[in-house]
């Protein structure tokens, strides 16, 4: 019988892909036989190939990875229903005859390229979110690049929607600090709310960790700098009654030089109420930055505060140091009742090594119980300074 890939998730969601006898390329090239739009895919990442009936998915070496059913695999002969994650795009493997998987979101986004908000004029495309699109953008009265984000038009819908949007980003905008990500501009044109953000030239934490498998280890004293300057960030966030909720590798961007660290999307969490405990398809997928949330973020309706923040930047040092986040899991209940219940495994586990304090510093922030973790991003500082002058590490 034939078969087909749909995209049930990622930029590139509602697109569909018949699998001929011939091979089948997926990634980013323009060699391949898809051209994906995701930048956490690489530009070939893997073949499905036709053998004796059957379909055989293999990896070629891709910098983060290829996973049928939340399992990493090299060659993984294909069963009907399979899902497949590559960067952060989730296809299924189906019946040719199977009805078209309707997106859950329209893809609006392409429309949007060449249109200006306020002044300034939306470029190609860069990543789809879980509310809206990221894009390169240009702002035409300063003639400087900029990072467009535009929120779904359904989020117009909910009540005070714009009120809360309004409200988060007079909050935001005045904001300078060396490591939190410039906000420039917000506003509403027609059905879309938009942030217009600073543009960083490098990448984001989470292609770095992808890569980790391939690319080798991070050095610990570079985990140790990230967390410095991401504890300085929140430190000068908190003081100012602002939690961020949603402190993940994708929210954390990297320069040419450690030094250059940004912490972006302060308070969109809060703007859009994001909810982190909904899947990314039918098929319950967790979105990526559920790996990331606290204990008490997990709850529905729960109220959280600036120690939630610290969980998070826990979770993202030990995924620098190990290359996963603590907990991963195929489904949204399965990965809540990890979080909530069981503890991380230990570093070396994962072939990492960290000095032991180093270690204890992450495990501490990962506490289940908030008293348990650090009071102030400010006593987290302190710590982590303190134990990179023992170490001669410059910062």
């Amino acid at each position: 019988m034939a078969r087909k890939l749909v995209v049930v998730s990622g930029p590139d969601e509602g697109r569909t892909f018949p699998l001929e006898s011939e091979a089948l390329l997926l990634g980013r090239s323009r060699a391949t036989g898809t051209r994906l739009i995701d930048s956490h895919v690489s530009r070939v990442h893997c073949q499905i190939q036709g053998e004796k009936g059957q379909h055989v998915l293999a990896d070629f070496d891709s910098a983060s990875g290829t996973f049928v059913n939340g399992k990493k695999i090299t060659h993984h002969v294909l069963q009907p229903g399979d899902l497949i994650r590559i960067g952060h795009t989730n296809l299924q493997y189906v019946d040719a005859d199977a009805p078209a998987v309707k997106p859950q979101r329209v893809d609006w986004g392409q429309a949007l390229v060449g249109e200006k908000m306020g002044h300034f004029k939306i470029g190609p495309r860069l990543a789809k979110g879980r509310n809206g699109y990221v894009y390169h953008a240009r702002d035409t009265r300063r003639n400087l690049p900029v990072v467009l984000k535009v929120i779904d038009a359904s989020f117009l819908r909910e009540e005070n929607a714009v009120k809360r949007f309004t409200d988060a980003m007079k909050a935001v905008m005045p904001l300078r600090h060396p490591h939190l990500l410039k906000v420039y501009a917000a506003g509403k044109s027609g059905e879309h709310c938009w942030i217009a953000k600073e543009y960083v030239h490098g990448e984001s934490l989470a292609a770095v960790i992808g890569r980790i498998d391939t690319a080798g280890k991070i050095d610990w004293r570079n985990v140790l700098k990230v967390g410095i300057y991401l504890a300085r960030a929140l430190e000068y966030a908190h003081q100012r009654k602002l939690v961020h909720q949603n402190v993940t590798p994708h929210n954390i961007l990297l320069g040419r030089t450690p030094i250059e660290t940004k912490l972006a999307d302060l308070m969109v969490s809060v703007a859009v109420e994001d909810n982190p405990l909904e899947p990314i398809s039918a098929a319950g997928i967790p979105a990526d930055s559920l790996s990331y949330q606290s204990p008490e973020r997990v709850v529905p309706g729960a109220v959280v505060d600036a120690r939630s923040d610290l969980y998070s930047l826990g979770a993202t040092m030990y995924a620098m140091v190990t290359g996963k986040p603590p907990f991963v899991a195929s489904t949204v209940d399965e990965l809540v009742a990890k979080i909530r219940g069981e503890t991380p495994a230990r570093f070396e586990t994962h072939g990492a090594a960290a000095p032991a304090r180093l270690q204890a510093l992450i495990v501490r922030l990962l506490a289940k119980k908030p008293d348990d973790r650090f009071a102030t991003a400010r006593d987290l500082l302190a710590q982590l300074e303190e134990f990179a002058k023992e170490e001669g590490a410059s910062y």
